[in-house]
């Protein structure tokens, strides 16, 4: 353990953008971290297939919980999980959770362009049926839900002056994780 304070670490950004990919390395790399995936939760969760959404509500709940016991033990937990501007007024309890747990908030928004973003969803492969299920979603041409994703999290974005923005347009998942690290090193308090 450093002596810091321990940090919950939000990593925001478009579905598909490698929030999951960078806290599971951040996880592997740094003992005792908690990577706390809501979608992972919510998949536990009986009905989730019949309404993500309130499972994943749910799931939000259970993560509080799990975030604020961890964080006072004095680890870190990195949360990868969009949220955008439909999301802050009803669940902007992580912050208030880390404030309470005497931790210190970290959000870091990875972000992508347009072109990249699409190749990155066509090219995901579904390895959990919660997975699979938010691929449908997102592949559903009708319901313009990448868009509005997109636009909704800038729109989010847009009031968070305080969220770290990592550009991983054309960057590989080392570069992406080396700026994630420079970044965070950069947020810690003197």
């Amino acid at each position: 353990m450093t002596s810091r304070r321990p940090r919950l670490i939000h990593l925001n950004g478009p579905s598909r953008v490698g929030k999951s990919t960078l806290a599971r390395r951040y996880a592997d790399e740094h003992p005792g971290t908690l990577m706390l995936d809501l979608d992972v939760l919510a998949g536990l969760i009986g009905g989730w297939q019949a309404d993500f959404s309130a499972a994943l509500e749910i799931a939000r709940g259970h993560g509080r919980e799990m975030a604020a016991r961890h964080l006072r033990s004095g680890y870190d937990v990195v949360l990868p999980q969009l949220v955008t501007v439909h999301d802050r007024e009803p669940d902007p309890a992580f912050e208030e959770t880390t404030r309470l747990a005497g931790a210190t908030y970290v959000e870091v928004a990875l972000l992508v362009d347009d072109g990249e973003h699409h190749r990155r969803l066509s090219g995901k492969v579904p390895v959990t049926e919660v997975e699979a299920h938010v691929q449908a979603a997102l592949e559903d041409a009708n319901a313009g839900l990448v868009h509005k994703i997109r636009d909704h999290l800038a729109e989010y974005l847009a009031h968070r002056p305080r969220s770290i923005r990592i550009d991983t347009t054309g960057l590989g998942e080392d570069e992406s994780y080396r700026r994630l690290l420079a970044a965070l090193d950069a947020a810690e308090p003197a």
